[in-house]
């Protein structure tokens, strides 16, 4: 292949990645940042994705035959396990502020009123690093497959 044709392949996938990230990011900030949506069934599948990914990343690495590429496919199977673990710490946090009357007394929670809204935006915020920290893994990942299959063509 030649070499304009592999570097418009990277931009116009990397302008594709942009895109989605883009749209990943603010569908996050609006949506978990919204103190009244329950978003249990969205973190439930991020948890999935993101552990199903770890997983692939770990049997990845272990049959590998390049012995750099194992350490770094292992690292970014570590940083989406992690991204999976802040999403549901996240979602504990969303689960926590959307049902604090059920869960604590009413003369405690007058007490306790004041640190609901700060869980909420530690819970967003909590979703969007773990976002970020997803799309850093699967960029490293792509950055890999990208190079092992464009020195084949």
């Amino acid at each position: 292949m030649k070499p304009y044709l592999k570097n418009l392949v990277k931009i116009s996938f990397g302008a594709i990645l942009l895109f989605i990230f883009l749209a990943g990011g603010i569908f996050i900030i609006f949506t978990f940042g919204k103190s009244s949506y329950d978003t249990t069934s969205i973190t439930n599948a991020g948890f999935a994705i993101f552990a199903g990914c770890a997983s692939v990343c770990f049997a990845w690495s272990r049959t590998s035959d390049y012995p750099r590429d194992t350490a770094k496919i292992k690292q970014f199977g570590e940083s989406l396990f992690l991204s999976a673990l802040c999403f549901v710490i996240a979602s504990l946090a969303k689960f926590i502020f959307l049902h604090k009357t059920e869960l604590i007394e009413k003369p405690l929670l007058g007490y306790l009123n004041f640190l609901f809204p700060i869980i909420n935006v530690l819970g967003a915020i909590m979703f969007l690093l773990a976002y970020i920290n997803a799309w850093i893994a699967m960029l490293g990942l792509l950055k890999i497959l990208f190079r092992k299959s464009l020195t084949r063509i």
